[in-house]
């Protein structure tokens, strides 16, 4: 049995609609990605009550919260403006939802919270003296500290630079693995996702576009949106099918010396650009119209090359 269960849920807008059946095990991190306006936000509203449902349910381990008030829920919520205490120091915004009244087990657990962020120490300090990063491991270690059966996060990271996101998704993955908490995660960072997530929605127009691991979803998209969604690919119409390959299946070198049936063959593809990426090359190439991405462990010799893609690495769709 499914720990949370959307059964049918739909939420009607003027220009938008949003339907989907999502099923969660307890422990799960489930990332949700997919364009602006997909119905991720959405989703994570309807799920903590701040927006309420046309029709559906949602049973969060075996109760029907779908009606049930938002305090009541248990869920706890993340979002990228920290929102923390202004008025309190660390400790006390920590504690904030604590349901023990003991304040010696309240330090105890407070430490233990602090040291699992990175930020032992910093019991004392002011919210003003935080950092963003900072800032939000403290909302990361409030969230957890109210013992919620599941941890809701919007775009938690979205407004930190590139190298802190890259940072905090690991205390994230790292604050998951150490406490099982259920966490539903959003992003618009598919790299992100896939770097912490056991599971990835795509969802495109309010619905689910598809749903599997990070590997599934890279190696075999059920559909080309999901395809291009979750990474780089090129796109070919050829023998009446639409094809899609990853650049890294690309061959360009030597390729006289594989097998030509178990392999597709695109003869006189000009070189477009050649960029060094540190552990290769990746290459636009110009095939008859069409844009071509590989990447490749050597810089191309020739303007014009020939290059093969496996036939078992690549997704055909009508």
């Amino acid at each position: 049995m499914a720990y949370l269960e959307c059964r049918n849920l739909r939420r009607n807008y003027d220009a938008f609609n949003l339907e989907l059946n999502l099923d969660m095990q307890k422990g799960e991190l489930l990332s949700i990605i997919g364009p602006s306006g997909s119905g991720k936000s959405t989703l994570l509203s309807l799920i903590s009550g701040i927006e309420s449902v046309d029709s559906g349910s949602i049973i969060l381990d075996g109760v029907d919260i779908t009606d049930m008030a938002i305090q009541k829920r248990s869920i706890g919520m993340v979002f990228q403006d920290f929102s923390l205490f202004p008025s309190m120091n660390v400790a006390q915004n920590i504690q904030y939802g604590m349901k023990t009244r003991d304040q010696g087990a309240k330090d105890k657990r407070t430490a233990e919270l602090l040291s699992l962020v990175g930020l032992s120490g910093y019991e004392s300090r002011k919210v003003f003296e935080l950092s963003g990063g900072e800032a939000q491991r403290i909302a990361l270690a409030r969230a957890v500290a109210a013992e919620p059966q599941m941890l809701l996060l919007d775009e938690p990271l979205s407004a930190l630079d590139a190298p802190l996101r890259k940072k905090l998704r690991t205390v994230i993955r790292h604050i998951h693995d150490n406490t099982g908490i259920t966490m539903l995660y959003v992003t618009h960072d598919r790299e992100e996702a896939f770097a912490i997530s056991d599971r990835i929605l795509v969802m495109r127009g309010g619905h689910m576009e598809a749903i599997g691991t990070p590997e599934d979803l890279y190696n075999n998209p059920p559909t080309l949106f999901a395809a291009t969604f979750t990474g780089e690919g090129s796109v070919l119409e050829q023998y009446s099918k639409t094809l899609f390959f990853r650049p890294e299946s690309i061959i360009l070198d030597n390729v006289e010396s594989y097998d030509a049936s178990q392999y597709l063959k695109l003869c006189g593809c000009e070189v477009q650009s050649v960029e060094y990426a540190g552990n290769g090359y990746g290459v636009k190439l110009d095939y008859k119209g069409t844009i071509i991405t590989a990447f490749t462990a050597k810089r191309p010799a020739q303007k014009a090359v020939d290059l093969m893609v496996k036939w078992d690495d690549i997704r055909q769709f009508d």
